[in-house]
């Protein structure tokens, strides 16, 4: 039978390092390489493991979905609550509890909620001061998920750059009526979000004038975000690019443009954001942002975890790089400019 030295030998590591990783103990700091090394070598050796934490009652989480027009209908953040599962599996914890936040309006559901025993909850959304207030008064560790402006622990990405690195790219492939298609944020108006400063300030830098024609508000709904597309594409003046806010909704759009007889990006430019898998699939694949969904999930699950251990430290935010995957849903307008009679666009 193997024995815990025999794992160590067989992962490259010491002993101590195979009893902390089998142990899920969430302080110890070991890269994700390693980690796996270890579980794969357990498994290759059929080492039976016995932990006194895992004797234990597992550690029980929450998680509140932000504000969407159907409850699971974001892969993004279906893809965080996946890699914070897996995550809990590691260390004897589970999510055992998963509202958005129009349920958690309902004082039933929230009573319910806190009455779960919970030891800590992930927030995707930011809830008003009474139900946040409620809920603290039970459950005494809270982590934000990609929520920067909050009083608590957060993981996530900077908004305010990816947002920026999309506009750059669409200003430096010679687009100029940009479109914008999403939604808000509860208890924020959708003129004032992130997203919308970086759209202004980005055209101003550009010494292009903002158009509120080209700005639209779905609230994240599909069936509004594909009467927008289509209003957008019958304006007088129709926007030669759409970002739309997420990638579920870019896919709304190419739909749309489907349906219209029009083509991407002939006619017309679409961007998304989030990276999801069906990006890579759509006719035309689409540009957008990736996100690393799976780092965000792990690290949401391991600091409410080393929170609940009294390891955690002092309060932080941790932003995750982004990048923009470029696909064919883009074209280089500047070189078209320059190929067309008097240096006018050609479709």
């Amino acid at each position: 039978m193997a024995s815990i030295r025999d794992v160590a030998r067989h992962a490259g590591v010491s002993a101590a390092t195979v009893s902390h990783i089998l142990s899920g103990d969430v302080g110890f700091k070991v890269t994700e390489a390693t980690r796996q090394r270890v579980l794969d070598s357990v498994r290759a050796l059929g080492y039976q493991y016995t932990s006194r934490r895992h004797e234990q009652e597992p550690i029980r989480l929450g998680f509140v979905l932000p504000l969407m027009a159907k409850k699971y209908s974001d892969p993004f953040f279906m893809s965080i609550l996946s890699a914070v599962e897996e995550e809990c599996h590691l260390h004897n914890a589970s999510v055992t509890a998963i509202h958005n936040y129009l349920e958690l309006e309902q004082p039933e559901i929230l009573r319910k909620f806190c009455a779960g025993d919970l030891k800590g909850v992930i927030l995707c959304e930011m809830l008003p001061p009474d139900i946040l207030a409620t809920m603290r008064q039970s459950i005494p560790h809270i982590v934000a998920a990609d929520l920067p402006y909050t009083p608590f622990d957060c993981v996530g990405f900077d908004y305010y750059d990816a947002n920026m690195q999309v506009m750059d790219l669409l200003l430096r492939l010679g687009y100029r009526r940009i479109a914008y298609i999403g939604g808000g944020t509860p208890g924020l108006a959708f003129e004032r979000s992130v997203r919308m400063t970086v759209y202004r300030d980005a055209l101003f830098c550009a010494g292009i004038p903002y158009d509120p024609a080209l700005v639209c508000n779905c609230n994240w709904d599909f069936d509004m975000c594909q009467t927008q597309a289509q209003a957008l594409m019958e304006l007088p003046d129709p926007p030669d690019v759409i970002f739309a806010g997420n990638d579920s909704l870019a896919v709304i759009v190419l739909n749309t443009l489907y349906k219209m007889g029009l083509h991407c990006p002939e006619d017309v430019g679409v961007i998304g954001f989030n990276n999801q898998d069906i990006s890579a699939h759509t006719f035309p694949p689409l540009t957008t942002v990736n996100i690393p969904e799976d780092d965000i999930g792990r690290e949401l699950a391991q600091r409410v975890l080393r929170m609940i251990d009294g390891t955690a430290g002092p309060m932080r935010t941790t932003m995750f790089p982004t990048s923009i995957i470029q696909r064919e849903s883009l074209r280089d307008m500047n070189k078209e400019k320059k190929s067309a009679p008097g240096g006018e666009r050609r479709i």
